[in-house]
């Protein structure tokens, strides 16, 4: 049975946008019926987070869950039944396909519910966002033609502001005094600025990764991510940059899913969704391995 890393992020997309009553202690009785309700739902959680295979028949059980939960919805905001029900094997759609399969089953179109659901997403992408502490991610920005000294913390005043073509950027952590084994930094862009949410556009416009593992400089009491600032993208939005300092290099195969021997390279969506999870549980089992760290800027055109 294939394995789903992905899941969980659908399922708390699915959460947002249309609710679900039921207990996932209930819901996963439902799915496997073994060991009653404390029984079952170990497997529940398992197999929203990649770590236990989706069978056609889970999934055919799920998307029943799912699709009476979706005609309820619907019912109860007064519209007519379900035409667009959920098929088993659109649980391996990619993530911002699902969410839009799901929004347009559901009929959301509220920005209330919808912003919601992008809030969320965002905060399991970027799971630093809240971390507090002296280590601190910091952007930093240079005007196109010339470099200054000093930097902008994205927290205090608000988040730097860029504008495509008059300024160039660069990522440093602060607060640390010794260069960590390796460095995993990636970047999600909340494209509510413009109008428009992550699954209005494609997974690779809106989560973007340094080539990683990296091995990050520290100059002048900075942890330099990126050695040279470079032109901002014009690409709006706000962007949400994450990274993960991992200071044993032997933890790198409990983080990485591409394995120990991996090149510096991008993670694909699944690959992403497995190492946010790996992250996670790294940080629970191991605090002192891994420092995790967010901010947030701008960028216009």
């Amino acid at each position: 049975m294939a394995t789903n890393p992905g899941l969980y992020l659908k399922w708390r997309a699915f959460r947002e946008l249309v609710g679900m009553p039921l207990p996932e202690s209930e819901i996963a009785f439902q799915l496997f019926g073994e060991g009653g309700w404390e029984g079952s739902a170990p497997k529940f959680s398992k197999l929203l987070y990649g770590d236990y295979g989706f069978s056609l028949e889970t999934a055919t059980k799920l998307a029943t869950i799912v699709n009476k939960r979706l005609e309820a919805s619907l019912q109860a905001r007064g519209l007519t039944g379900l035409t667009e029900p959920l098929v088993p094997s659109e649980f391996t759609l990619p993530l911002y396909e699902f969410i839009r399969r799901v929004q347009s089953a559901a009929r959301i179109e509220d920005d209330e519910t919808l912003d919601r659901a992008q809030d969320a997403l965002l905060g399991e992408l970027a799971p630093g966002v809240t971390s507090q502490g002296a280590v601190r991610l910091v952007i930093e920005k240079f005007a196109a033609d010339r470099s200054f000294d000093g930097f902008l913390p994205s927290g205090g005043d608000g988040p730097v502001v860029f504008k495509a073509g008059r300024h160039k950027g660069r990522i440093a952590v602060c607060g640390i005094e010794r260069e960590p084994a390796m460095a995993y930094t990636l970047l999600a862009r909340d494209t509510r600025p413009i109008g428009r949410r992550s699954w209005d556009l494609s997974w690779r416009e809106t989560i973007l990764w340094l080539p990683s593992p990296s091995l990050p400089r520290l100059v002048d009491g900075k942890l330099l991510l990126m050695p040279d600032a470079a032109p901002v993208q014009p690409k709006p939005g706000r962007f949400l940059a994450t990274t993960a300092l991992l200071w044993d290099a032997d933890c790198r195969g409990l983080l990485d899913p591409r394995g120990m021997d991996a090149e510096p390279g991008a993670l694909d969506e699944e690959e992403t969704a497995r190492f946010l999870t790996n992250l996670r549980r790294l940080q629970r089992r191991y605090s002192g391995g891994v420092t995790v760290s967010s901010a947030e800027y701008i960028v216009i055109v």
